[in-house]
């Protein structure tokens, strides 16, 4: 009876009844964890985490900051994590919803307006463009899918970092840099603090030559179901074309409601 049960233990029992003096419990939660992450369908939260593997709460939190600063695990939302490769699919989808939300608003401002409209959303710790509409004029203001967005400078990154809770703005702050494009770049903290007050305050951000002299863009920003700015949608010109503001600001801040309009009915 003793040697049959031997034989069909498991390995973690086996390890448990022949204890190995080269084996790291430490490590060996880690992975215990990480065997967690890849059985669980949904994100998980400290206390799932505690819970399951049966570790003292600081263990547990230790595990899983280590992990995630390794880059094995992703926070997510209200403080939950998923593996790092199954927060880029949940990224991946939510991109192509909002893309395909804000394509006909996209477009409608495109044939109103006849400039370059542009569509960005928030990863980890960078800002994308993800969808552009080019303006058919010769001389037009221009951005690329994939391209970084300053989270400091650009109508699209001031609008969707202004939103952000302080920990994540920062991160934006830092993984860019506060670079200075032209003289009217705001990189001093005090006046980006006052000008991120701005966005909140009136719905919407201005670019006036902050990333291109020459160049005026307005962006207003997208939330989600859990009402968390994660896009913004914006409309650029040439300084030059850059009147009639007032309908310009209103257009766009319409555009903005109705994709989150479609994103809460989603």
């Amino acid at each position: 009876m003793t040697t049959t049960a031997k034989k069909s233990a498991s390995p973690s029992s086996a390890r448990e009844l022949r204890p190995d003096r080269y084996y790291s419990r430490a490590i060996g939660n880690a992975l215990r964890v990480l065997e967690l992450f890849q059985q669980s369908s949904r994100p998980l939260a400290l206390a799932d985490v505690t819970q399951a593997v049966k570790l003292p709460k600081s263990s547990a939190f230790r595990i899983l900051r280590t992990l995630e600063v390794a880059g094995y695990i992703q926070r997510v939302e209200n403080e939950r994590f998923v593996l790092a490769r199954a927060a880029a699919a949940m990224a991946n989808h939510q991109v192509n919803q909002v893309v395909e939300a804000a394509r006909p608003m996209m477009r409608q401002l495109s044939q109103e307006f006849r400039e370059t409209i542009s569509l960005a959303f928030l990863f980890e710790n960078r800002i994308e463009v993800a969808a552009v509409i080019d303006s058919p004029h010769r001389v037009s203001m221009g951005n690329e899918v994939g391209g970084l967005i300053p989270p400091h400078a650009s109508s699209l990154g001031k609008c969707i970092s202004a939103f952000q809770e302080d920990g994540l703005r920062e991160k934006l702050f830092r993984s860019f840099g506060l670079v200075r494009f032209t003289p009217n770049t705001i990189v001093e903290e005090m006046a980006l603090a006052k000008e991120l007050e701005l966005v909140r305050a009136q719905g919407f951000a201005r670019d006036l030559e902050e990333t291109t002299l020459g160049g005026c863009c307005l962006s207003a920003p997208i939330f989600d179901k859990q009402d968390r700015a994660v896009a913004a949608i914006s409309i650029s010109m040439p300084k030059m074309r850059y009147a009639n503001q007032d309908r310009l600001v209103a257009a766009v801040r319409d555009a903005a409601a109705a994709i989150t309009n479609q994103l809460h009915g989603a």
